[in-house]
């Protein structure tokens, strides 16, 4: 099974995945993707953090091949 690398974007912080994982097809590395950028958004909930966080996903030859995001804000609307 090919080797793929899940590293994690949130504004200029960079988390490099270097152990990486074995995954049977391309199904596996998008669940995993989403999952990673799911736990990735929960994290910064918990910090109180917003903004755009990205999981981007690496082969064994270091080529991006898939990117997950999503955007977090929060809008006051009231007193």
């Amino acid at each position: 099974m090919p080797a793929f690398y899940f590293d994690t974007h949130r504004g200029n912080d960079i988390t490099i995945d270097d152990e990486g994982i074995e995954l049977a097809d391309r199904v596996a590395v998008e669940k995993l993707a989403l999952e990673s950028l799911a736990q990735a958004i929960l994290d910064d909930a918990r910090k109180h953090r917003t903004g755009v966080t990205k999981i981007e996903v690496r082969d064994a030859a270091s080529q991006i091949v898939l990117r997950a995001s999503a955007a977090v804000s929060i809008e006051c609307l009231g007193p």
